[in-house]
């Protein structure tokens, strides 16, 4: 168990760089007129919550990957965006 917890601890470096990215990535890909409201919103209450999340852990709160409430707290609005971005395009198609 030790072991495990360890593993996470030399985890967060790369976490947090990951979170950045899709922070950047859901508010460029989301702010297109193209997505709804409701996954435009869910996008940037996500990427607001990895940011809070990297920012946290960059002036050194002992966070992990698998903390809660935060960072764990975006990924739920991350997936209803996946959700949101995977029913635009099936509706599109039809």
């Amino acid at each position: 168990m030790a072991g495990n917890a360890a593993g996470l601890q030399a985890s967060v470096p790369s976490y947090v760089g990951g979170i950045a990215l899709w922070a950047a990535g859901l508010t460029m890909v989301s702010a297109q007129s193209t997505f709804a409201f409701w996954m435009r919103l869910t996008a940037f209450v996500s990427a607001a919550l990895f940011v809070v999340s990297a920012l946290m852990i960059l002036w050194g709160a002992p966070l992990l990957p698998t903390s809660a409430p935060l960072p764990a707290a975006g990924y739920p609005f991350l997936v209803l965006t996946f959700i949101g971005w995977i029913w635009t395009l099936l509706k599109s198609e039809r």
